[in-house]
């Protein structure tokens, strides 16, 4: 019984490491009935533990519109995945236009 029990402990902290959550924020169109655009370019970045960052700074609009060699922005998206309970969370800012 003892053996089960600790079978079951780790299989229950097995599965909560491994599942992630994600939420999309889609934003609104920056110009009214605008289309999403023919390019689409991305910025990333990391929050650990909700201490420290990677890349956070570079992780907005004109960085996301800068690496889709996008000049004119007319929607924009976020992105939040966390992994681990939370400990992990990846936010990806995702731009649309020409």
């Amino acid at each position: 019984m003892k053996k089960i029990k600790i079978h079951l402990a780790v299989a229950v902290l097995s599965v909560g490491l491994l599942t992630s959550c994600a939420t999309i924020n889609s934003g609104a169109s920056l110009a009214e009935k605008a289309p999403i655009g023919l390019k689409m370019g991305e910025a990333k970045s990391t929050l650990f533990l909700g201490l420290w960052t990677s890349k956070g700074e570079e992780n907005n609009i004109r960085k996301a519109a800068e690496n889709g060699g996008i000049k004119k922005v007319t929607q924009v998206e976020y992105v939040d995945t966390s992994y681990f309970w939370g400990f992990i969370i990846t936010h990806v800012t995702r731009v649309y236009g020409e």
